[in-house]
């Protein structure tokens, strides 16, 4: 049967289907010069992946609270690797790897990129699925936050997404997700909170007022680039902050340097 983690896990995976239905139903509008339709239908296809991140880390912290079977961990990879595997491939070569929308004349540069970042995204899954799982961190950039760092980079000022440096982060992150560079593992219910809030702003946003939208879409791409760097630039507690071990340990340190 299924569990409620399980029905989160479907949601990010109807979420994921969704995007790619909205971009394939843009491209078609851009090539009967439908060119707003186009724009806007671009920008939801992203809006739901960042849904479907939020309901990403939602069943994970439901799982642990409820108790979330082995069905639930298969399902939660393959879920995934839909929405932050294919989907954000699929969305970068509909709407980056025409060179005329009209025409319909791929790019097959653009093509590449995109496919070996969806083929590195199955990889990271599948190497998770058959480790002991870690309670501390994660070997290799998570799917997710790669899908989020992609997501949250296109979602700002068209002025400022540039292809090149789109398809050269689409590379980074490709191996950061298949490297044996170890990220923290964020499991404090705050900061949980706190980015699914930015996330939920961005989303209302959208619906209030684009250009708002893309204006503050700068502070969750700054967070994501945060959390990209972190095992390099040795980003403290990012994975401890509010923890009661954690907050213990700091007041051990403060009477013994009283």
């Amino acid at each position: 049967m299924l569990r409620l983690p399980d029905l989160v896990s479907l949601l990010n995976l109807i979420c994921g289907i969704g995007s790619i239905a909205v971009a394939a139903q843009a491209t078609v509008q851009a090539a009967t010069l439908q060119t707003g339709a186009n724009h806007n239908g671009f920008v939801l296809a992203l809006i739901l992946l960042l849904v479907a991140a939020i309901a990403d880390g939602a069943d994970g912290y439901i799982a642990r609270r409820f108790k979330g079977g082995e069905l639930g961990e298969q399902l939660d990879s393959l879920a995934d690797a839909v929405s932050f595997g294919v989907a954000p491939a699929l969305l970068i070569y509909l709407q980056f790897g025409q060179i005329n929308p009209l025409v319909g004349d791929p790019d097959p540069l653009v093509a590449v990129f995109p496919v070996f970042y969806a083929i590195c995204g199955v990889l990271r899954l599948a190497r998770f699925n058959s480790m002991t799982a870690s309670k501390t961190g994660f070997e290799g950039l998570p799917i997710t936050a790669g899908c989020v760092m992609l997501v949250t980079y296109m979602l700002l000022s068209e002025n400022l997404v540039k292809i090149d440096f789109l398809l050269a982060l689409t590379l980074c992150l490709s191996i950061l997700m298949v490297s044996s560079v170890n990220y923290p593992k964020i499991k404090n219910v705050k900061v949980l909170v706190f980015i699914a809030s930015i996330f939920g702003i961005t989303m209302l946003l959208y619906l209030y007022n684009i250009e708002y939208m893309r204006i503050f879409s700068i502070l969750p791409f700054i967070l994501m680039l945060i959390y990209i760097f972190c095992p390099f630039f040795k980003v403290p507690v990012l994975s401890n902050l509010g923890n009661k071990e954690y907050r213990n340990k700091g007041l051990r340190i403060g009477k013994e340097k009283q």
